[in-house]
């Protein structure tokens, strides 16, 4: 008897950790998953964005698949009026320019960061990643990870208002 238990609970105990991983898996990144040390306070300028608040600054690139996820939730949001500023990131203008041309552009202005710099300064952990800014160019969401609903998309948007 004692030694049925002995075998049984290592295989208990695995098939819980893959249970926990699997969950774990499944469930999508949330915002904030991370906190952004940039949230509460203003856009940095060395970004070089003009446009006046309120807006989305979304990361992407051309070769980024979790990006082509996302793009169609961007494009809606375009089209119920939300700005949108898009940093290229480490990717060149030829790539992104296709990209655009094939998927259509949700952007106001595209920034482009070769070097990766912008990813630097705004603390990203990949792309796509998205930061929402008020109407008084203060950052106060941070998405990581696609858009991967339209529930996710709502909430992001409500932080702008």
């Amino acid at each position: 008897m004692k030694k049925s238990w002995l075998t049984i609970l290592p295989l208990a105990f695995i098939l819980l950790l893959v249970a926990m991983f699997m969950d774990r898996l499944a469930t999508p990144r949330m915002s904030g998953a991370i906190d952004s040390p940039l949230i509460g306070k203003p856009v940095p300028p060395e970004l070089g964005i003009t446009a006046k608040p309120p807006y989305i600054i979304n990361l992407f690139a051309s070769w980024c698949t979790p990006c082509a996820i996302e793009h169609p939730y961007l494009l809606d949001m375009h089209k119920s009026g939300i700005k949108i500023i898009g940093i290229a990131y480490k990717d060149s203008t030829a790539n992104i320019s296709k990209y655009l041309k094939l998927g259509g552009d949700p952007f106001a202005e595209v920034k482009y960061d070769e070097k990766g710099d912008a990813g630097i300064t705004l603390g990203i952990t990949g792309v796509p990643e998205s930061f929402a800014v008020d109407a008084s160019g203060i950052i106060r969401a941070r998405q990581q990870g696609p858009f991967g609903d339209e529930k996710s998309v709502k909430d992001f948007l409500e932080t702008l208002k």
